[in-house]
């Protein structure tokens, strides 16, 4: 009794830190301070059909432990026997008659209340054994669900921010196309009065169309990109929409210097295969008391009667009570063999955690070196572009006094979107690699 407490409140030792964890995965997308992305995450982690699969897992393996926790317990079962059986005359017997035709004899039984009951003596541990690997396995599927909303909100925080970034150039082209539709309707007045020719117009003109172009494809990706989020959160597409947006101004900013080991093991991952390890060791010690005798209690007892009319009295009580042990002899070395495959096995899950600690260490160390680097190429990416803006200021100052041609100023037009349009992409994958760390981090600094 005392093991079927212990088990009791392990598991629901279990059950709060679970309800604790649910919402670590989702906490560190709260740093980027986007309400919408917010709602996204949390609509996401809400009626998503993959999620809701690997939450039923968890209740599964809830469910294995209780079956485990059974065997702890006594097992008593009961039921009635009314039987007839009339016995052939001809019947052999074991001692010789004088006739080979004896009488037909009619046997009746008549019994109620019988109680068969039976107890297994965890001499060796196997049951509790394999208890405490069930409770593992629980534990090693609410860290496959934790890894399920890591990845999902992960994944819905990479969509938005591309949305996003998407947005963002796309304002960029929109500034571009007023600008040359203002440079064009310059150009249009200068040709009526005779100061150029018709060339200029149509490079103003062709270009200004271009840029058209350009602003329908970032339209049409950005609806591919909506879409793929509506399937995320799983909506419909043709009812989701989301509105018009912008990068932020900064992002999170991991506050360490060096990558320690304690966050990496916050990994939902890295926690399903560590719990999956001491599964699998505690399997060995369940596989080696099967090589153990197994002594159980048994008991049989009940009311047992030829005629209902004694059935009641002390006379028709009957039981039976008695220890049974068994002992493997020879099973042709299958036990042996099943010890050696759990060891095997635990030794597959330790290399296959180590294989996926060196994994979150590379996916880390990417996320971090790129942010770095990152971070340097905005900052000389927006000099750049203050340069480009200068210069084209100064190009379109001396075509207004025809000192130059229309060609410099469309040369210094195009400059400086593509240093705009490259600094948004910057600042898109910026925003990416912010999300990969904390992924890669578990789901918070």
């Amino acid at each position: 009794m005392r093991g079927i407490t212990a088990c009791f409140c392990l598991l629901l030792l279990l059950q709060v830190k679970f309800t604790k964890a649910q919402t670590a995965e989702s906490t560190g997308w709260a740093r980027f301070h986007d309400t919408t992305l917010d709602s996204l995450i949390n609509l996401g982690l809400t009626n998503s059909p993959n999620l809701k699969a690997a939450l039923s897992r968890v209740e599964e393996a809830r469910l294995r432990v209780q079956v485990a926790q059974s065997y702890l317990s006594p097992s008593i079962r009961s039921g009635a026997l009314l039987s007839t059986q009339s016995l052939s005359e001809y019947r052999p017997v074991s001692v010789p008659v004088t006739s080979d035709r004896l009488a037909r004899v009619q046997m009746n039984t008549l019994q109620i209340l019988p109680v068969d009951a039976s107890y297994e003596l965890d001499l060796f541990r196997r049951i509790r054994n394999g208890v405490t690997v069930a409770s593992l396995q629980v534990q090693a599927s609410e860290a496959d669900y934790r890894s399920f909303r890591l990845v999902l909100a992960s994944e819905i925080a990479r969509v938005y921010w591309l949305i996003r970034a998407n947005d963002a150039e796309q304002a960029v082209f929109r500034r571009n196309v007023q600008t040359r539709d203002s440079t064009v309707g310059i150009i249009r007045e200068r040709f009526r009065v005779g100061l150029i020719n018709q060339i200029d117009v149509q490079r103003a003109e062709t270009d200004l169309a271009q840029l058209r172009v350009q602003l329908l494809t970032l339209q049409r990706g950005r609806t591919e990109l909506v879409n793929g989020l509506a399937q995320l959160c799983a909506q419909t597409p043709a009812q989701f929409t989301l509105g018009a947006g912008t990068l932020p101004a900064a992002y999170p900013a991991f506050p360490y210097t060096e990558i320690a080991a304690d966050l990496l093991k916050r990994r939902p991952d890295l926690q399903q295969l560590d719990r999956l390890t001491q599964a699998a060791e505690t399997q060995v010690a369940v596989t080696n008391a099967a090589r153990m005798p197994r002594v159980s209690v048994n008991g049989t007892g009940g009311l047992l009667s030829g005629r209902i009319g004694p059935w009641f009295t002390p006379g028709s009580a009957t039981y039976l009570v008695g220890i049974n042990a068994s002992v493997p002899v020879f099973e042709g070395g299958r036990n042996r063999q099943n010890v050696t495959l759990a060891n095997q096995q635990v030794e597959t899950v330790r290399q296959t955690y180590q294989q996926q600690l060196q994994v979150a260490q590379r996916e880390v160390e990417t996320a971090l070196d790129n942010l770095q680097i990152l971070r340097q190429q905005i900052d000389a990416q927006t000099q750049t572009l203050a340069l480009a803006r200068r210069t084209e200021q100064y190009n379109r100052e001396l075509y207004i006094r025809g000192l130059t041609t229309y060609l410099e100023v469309l040369d210094a037009q195009r400059t400086i979107l593509n240093v705009e349009q490259l600094l948004v992409q910057l600042r898109g994958q910026e925003a990416g690699y912010t999300v990969a760390l904390l992924r890669a981090l578990g789901g918070d600094f």
